[in-house]
């Protein structure tokens, strides 16, 4: 019941500030339901009379790091929806609002790692999330019966198993799947030297950025931004092309607790990565490509299904925000835990129908004026900082 009342209480909170403070269209068939639209000067007047003449805005807003939230928001000026509205996908069996579902799987036995994928893509997951903790990885044995057309295959790689993503591309030489073969690369540490096996995978995405979450948004996004930055550079020095290197980019991000929050952060990444192609001169980029993590949340009060309850909340956050690809963490072994995980983002597409819309979120004051100040912010510290 506690678990019941929490989840209750959290989506009635984000709906009243995601619509709350919206214009509000009444209908003249229906005259007993329709009710007047608030002026901002009525609802101030009406907020300051029920604070005893305090003002609302200074009394009812609050901090966020370096950001501050206000109690009631309307159209202006300065937060252009065209900015920060998602296109529509171009995958039709997906939907306009398009992600891959890819359970997290470790590779320390091949077989073992080789089953769990087979059984987390039988069960609709659209990919795989792989982590090497061996080298020498067998990947005849590890890609058994997997087709690389039909799903998507990503990487987690540590600096100390680097060599798998060499032996991965022989893999795909071999076979021949270069042209069907789809994912990204994502890196805890660079190694030193060439890390670009696989540009030639038009598909692949071979620089991911693993981005350190971070007390505040703005300063998350600005770190992310110059690790890129100095990946881009470190691999301009071995003479690959300006686009090569900018379409190679991905990032890989971890999303918490606080919902409106890590839409925003999402978004605001995307837009200020656009801006950074714009100020190398690239016109033909291609979308980069986010990656969402759900670290798994655990809180005796909620206990057992609390991680549940936090990686479903931090999946829509994801969606929303635009996220292309989706890991939810279950934070156990056990069968039925990794099942509720992987499920999480299937039941998001199929019931819930999150896929439908491209940017459920497009126009939404608060959310577009949160995404400015927050692109703002960490853009201001990524200057200071490069």
């Amino acid at each position: 019941m506690r678990l019941i009342a929490f989840l209750r209480t959290k989506i009635q909170l984000e709906i009243s500030i995601l619509i709350g403070f919206m214009p509000k269209e009444t209908s003249p068939d229906l005259p007993e339901i329709n009710f007047p639209t608030p002026t901002f000067e009525e609802w101030l007047e009406a907020a300051k009379n029920e604070l005893n003449g305090a003002n609302p805005i200074e009394k009812l807003s609050l901090s966020k790091g370096s950001l501050k939230i206000k109690p009631y928001y309307t159209a202006s000026p300065e937060t252009n929806q065209k900015d920060f509205s998602l296109p529509p996908s171009e995958n039709l069996y997906y939907g306009p609002r398009c992600w891959h579902n890819l359970p997290h799987i470790v590779i320390s036995n091949e077989k073992q790692a080789n089953q769990a994928a087979l059984q987390s893509l039988a069960m609709g997951a659209d990919g795989i999330l792989f982590e090497p903790r061996k080298s020498d990885i067998q990947f005849d044995l590890l890609f058994n019966q997997i087709e690389p057309e039909f799903c998507t295959l990503s990487w987690l790689i540590d600096s100390e198993y680097s060599d798998s993503i060499a032996d991965l591309n022989f893999w795909i030489e071999k076979n021949e799947v270069r042209k069907n073969i789809s994912g990204i690369v994502i890196w805890k540490e660079y190694p030193k030297g060439k890390l670009h096996p696989l540009l030639t995978c038009k598909q692949i995405s071979p620089f991911g950025v693993l981005v350190k979450s971070e007390p505040d948004a703005d300063t998350e996004i600005a770190a992310a931004l110059a690790k890129a930055i100095h990946l881009i550079e470190s691999q301009r020095n071995q003479n690959i092309s300006m686009d090569a290197a900018l379409n190679g980019i991905a990032f890989s991000l971890s999303i918490g607790t606080d919902f409106f929050l890590e839409i925003a952060k999402l978004k605001s990444l995307r837009n200020l990565w656009y801006q950074i192609q714009q100020a190398y001169g690239i016109t033909s980029a291609l979308p980069v490509h986010i990656h969402a993590t759900s670290k798994v949340w655990l809180n005796k009060e909620y206990e057992p299904h609390g991680n549940m309850i936090k990686s479903t909340t931090s999946a829509i956050a994801s969606i929303l925000g635009g996220c292309d690809s989706l890991t939810l963490e279950a934070g156990d072994e056990q069968e039925m835990l990794n099942r509720i995980a992987r499920n999480v983002s299937s039941i998001l597409r199929e019931e819930s129908y999150l896929s439908k819309v491209a940017d459920p979120t497009a126009g939404s004051y608060y959310l577009d004026s949160l995404t400015a100040d927050l692109s703002e912010k960490a853009w201001q510290k990524f200057q200071s900082n490069v």
